[in-house]
């Protein structure tokens, strides 16, 4: 697949931007959303340097990424803890021991009609 050049504006700024085919709309839509937080962050802060204001607002998009990331990894960790509480839980209903990597399935003895 090829890269296509994609015309993008952000404050007010025209980029043109290689992307690779396909990905057209996503391209789109990010330059939307930096476009958007870049203005909020121009009015907040009253900056007008363009860099600083695209510091500012990669630092707050950041800063927002590794939060979802951490709530992200605690969810994840408490639906491994239910998991292992329902796998508990249907083993002791079975009449099964919870089970551990380091155990061996028991082997049953062969059976008379395979000792002929």
């Amino acid at each position: 697949m090829s890269d296509n050049v994609v015309d993008i504006k952000i404050l007010d700024r025209n980029y043109r931007v290689m992307c690779p085919a396909g990905q057209e709309t996503a391209l789109r839509e990010a330059a939307e959303q930096l476009d958007t937080r870049m203005a909020e962050t121009r009015a907040s802060t009253k900056l007008t340097n363009m860099e600083q204001i695209a510091i500012m607002a990669a630092l707050n998009l950041c800063h927002e990424w590794i939060q979802e990331r951490a709530t992200e990894g605690k969810k994840i960790a408490a639906l491994e803890d239910k998991i292992s509480l329902l796998q508990a839980t249907i083993e002791k209903a079975m009449g099964q021991p919870k089970s551990s990597a380091n155990e061996t399935k028991p082997t049953l003895p062969p059976s008379s009609s395979n000792a002929e």
